[in-house]
């Protein structure tokens, strides 16, 4: 919430009752509420789309992965740069970011189900549950970098300057991701 409430709306927690920066505070954790919502549909439809995707054609898994961690990119390069103090923006570009962690939830995770039921048939031993958790611990990695990368950066920088900072790192990041993942 601290992008919405403080850099796009421009408010401050702290201001007193009534005032105009409490009354924008208040007004950006709701945007932020908003898009919180909106992420959940986009991520719910977004998933169905990408398994229907991959078990109705032959698509390669890494052709609907990588065009997810793209839109990822672009959404964190618009917020850094394109957003301003517009609210209607701000959620559409916190919407998209849930593109690269659909797709990582959705096609990794399917892969492993199906590499492991193949295993499965062919009498290997196979631990599904192992593999999932390792999986799951792999995907949080990225959050895990990025909140200590922001929270050093906060250290040294006012927030408003920090968050571009810290969308342009994540946008390199998932810049570097979508094409490792087209390899």
């Amino acid at each position: 919430g601290q992008w919405f409430a403080n850099s796009v709306f421009q408010g401050d927690q702290n201001a007193p009752e009534g005032s105009p920066e409490k009354i924008a505070y208040g007004e950006g954790i709701t945007a932020f509420s908003t898009g919180g919502q909106l992420k959940s549909v986009l991520q719910l439809v977004s998933s169905l789309v990408i398994i229907g995707l991959l078990l109705k054609t032959t698509l390669r898994p890494r052709l609907v992965y990588a065009p997810c961690i793209y839109i990822g990119a672009v959404a964190c390069v618009l917020a850094a740069f394109a957003v301003g103090h517009s609210g209607a923006f701000a959620i559409v570009c916190m919407t998209l970011s849930t593109m690269p962690e659909t797709g990582s939830f959705a096609i990794p995770f399917g892969l492993v189900a199906t590499l492991n039921r193949k295993a499965e048939e062919e009498g290997k031993p196979v631990s599904t549950a192992l593999q999932m958790a390792l999986l799951n611990c792999c995907v949080t990695v990225g959050q895990q970098v990025c909140t200590m990368t922001l929270a050093a950066i906060e250290g040294r920088l006012e927030l408003e300057m920090a968050l571009p900072i810290i969308f342009m790192f994540a946008a390199l990041a998932q810049l570097l991701g979508g094409s490792g993942a087209l390899c």
